[in-house]
C-alpha cells in the first residue's frame, strides 16, 4: 500500500475517539508528563512552526516547474491524533502543540474560546488541554509557548512549566503582534502596524528597545520575523529582508529579494539557508545567510505545476527539506543539495477551494501535519 492509500485509509477510516475534559487530560498528563520527561531529560529544547495562508495564488512563468515524481520512500503514516478544530501546530520543549483557533471566537468577555493541546509525540496521547492559549505564529523560548493573539490585540504566553496562561501587551496603544523570536535571551515581536521590532524582557515583558522598520502603508513594516536563536531576520512587504543582532538589536545587513510580501519560512542552520516564499505565490526560494551585498543571488523553484498553486509552508526534517502546497493538494520533498522534487504525496483531508487550513510541524525525524479535526504523523523508518 502506498503512502498516499495510508494517510487516506488514517484521516478517513480511522475511528474517532471522543477527547476527555480539560480536567482529566490534566490529571493524565502530569503522569505523563513526568514520564516524558524521566525518559527524555538531556534532551534539548527546539521548536519549529509554519504559519499558512489558504489563498490562490499566480505563479511565475520564469522559474523551473518539477518534474514528475514518484512517492515519498522510507516515511510511513505511524499514527492518526483526533484534535477539533484547526490552527497552528509546532514543536517545543519535548511536545507538540496543537491549537484549535475555534474559528476566532471569543465569549461574553471577549476570552478567546478555542484551546491549546500539549501532546506526547512518543504515545501520541494529549497531556494537557489549556482553554483560552489560542493564536497564530507561534514559537517556543525563553521557558514559555508564545501566540499572537489578534483578538486581544496581545501575545499570550503559556509557562512551559506550570501551564500557566498570561497576557502581554506588547504596545501603546495596544495593537496585535504579528510574530514572535526568541533571541540572544530577549523576546522579539513584529509589529506591521506600528513598523517596529520590539525587544522586551521575557521575565517582565518590559520592552527594551524599538526598532522602526518602516510603515505599513509604504510596505516597509515587518511581517514576517524568524530566528536561529542569535540573530532576527525580518521581511517587509517590499522583498527587504532584515537581519538584527538578538541581543543588541544592531543591523547587521540587509537584503533585497526579487518578490513582495515575502514570507520567511525556516532556517538551516546547518546549510546557513533561509527559505522564503512570496504570500500567494507557488515559488520557493533559497538566501544565501552568508550572502555579501543588498541583491539577492540564488536559486528559486516553482513548487507546483498548476498556475493556480499555492505554497502553504516549508521546514526541514531529516536530511530532507519539506513543502505542503495547495491546488494541487501535496506534501513535497525536496533534496536541499540539488534544490529538486525528490518525492510526492497527495493530501488526504485538504480542499484547496474550501480554504481549509494546514500547518506542518517536525522534530527529528518526523513529521506532523495538521488538518481539520486531525494530526497525521509521518516517521522515517531508516
Amino acid at each position: 500500500m502506498s503512502l498516499g492509500d495510508l494517510m487516506n485509509q488514517l484521516a478517513d477510516e480511522i475511528e474517532p475517539r471522543a477527547l476527555p475534559s480539560a480536567g482529566d487530560i490534566r490529571s493524565t498528563g502530569d503522569r505523563l508528563r513526568q514520564r516524558s520527561r524521566r525518559r527524555v531529560a538531556a534532551a534539548a529544547a527546539a521548536a519549529a512552526l509554519v504559519a499558512v495562508a489558504a489563498t490562490l495564488a499566480i505563479a511565475r512563468p520564469d522559474t523551473p516547474t518539477p518534474a514528475p515524481t514518484g512517492p515519498i520512500d522510507g516515511w510511513r503514516v505511524t499514527r492518526t491524533v483526533e484534535v477539533p478544530g484547526s490552527g497552528s501546530i509546532f514543536y517545543g520543549d519535548r511536545s507538540l502543540w496543537v491549537v484549535d483557533n475555534d474559528d476566532q471566537g471569543t465569549d461574553a468577555d471577549g476570552v478567546p474560546t478555542g484551546d491549546l493541546y500539549q501532546i506526547d509525540p512518543e504515545s501520541g496521547e494529549v497531556l494537557d488541554r489549556l482553554p483560552g492559549a489560542v493564536g497564530g505564529w507561534p514559537s517556543v523560548g525563553a521557558g514559555a509557548v508564545w501566540l499572537s493573539t489578534p483578538s486581544l490585540e496581545a501575545l499570550t504566553r503559556v509557562d512551559l512549566d506550570s501551564h500557566e496562561i498570561s497576557r502581554v501587551p506588547t504596545s501603546t496603544p495596544e495593537r496585535h503582534p504579528n510574530g514572535t523570536a526568541v533571541a540572544g535571551g530577549y523576546l522579539w515581536v513584529s509589529h506591521p502596524e506600528s513598523g517596529d521590532l520590539v525587544q522586551l524582557d521575557p521575565k517582565t515583558y518590559q520592552p527594551l528597545q524599538r526598532i522602526h522598520l518602516g510603515d505599513i502603508d509604504k510596505g516597509t513594516a515587518p511581517r514576517s520575523i524568524v530566528t536561529d536563536g542569535d540573530d532576527v531576520w525580518a521581511s517587509d512587504d517590499n522583498g527587504l529582508v532584515t537581519r538584527v543582532d538578538g541581543r543588541t538589536g544592531a543591523r547587521i545587513s540587509r537584503l533585497q529579494l526579487p518578490m513582495r510580501q515575502p514570507l520567511l519560512d525556516v532556517l538551516d542552520t546547518s546549510r546557513h539557508i533561509l527559505y522564503a516564499h512570496e504570500l500567494r505565490s507557488n515559488v520557493l526560494i533559497e538566501i544565501d545567510l552568508d550572502q555579501e551585498g543588498r541583491t539577492w543571488q540564488g536559486r528559486e523553484l516553482t513548487v507546483t505545476r498548476s498556475v493556480d498553486g499555492m505554497l502553504a509552508g516549508a521546514l526541514i526534517a531529516g536530511d530532507s527539506l519539506w513543502v505542503a502546497t495547495l491546488n494541487p493538494d501535496e506534501l513535497l520533498r525536496i533534496d536541499p543539495e540539488t534544490f529538486e522534487v525528490t518525492g510526492h504525496v497527495p493530501l488526504p483531508g485538504i480542499n484547496h477551494e474550501s480554504n481549509v487550513p494546514l500547518a506542518i510541524a517536525t522534530a527529528d525525524n518526523r513529521l506532523w501535519l495538521r488538518i481539520e479535526d486531525k494530526v497525521l504523523e509521518l516517521e522515517s523508518d531508516r
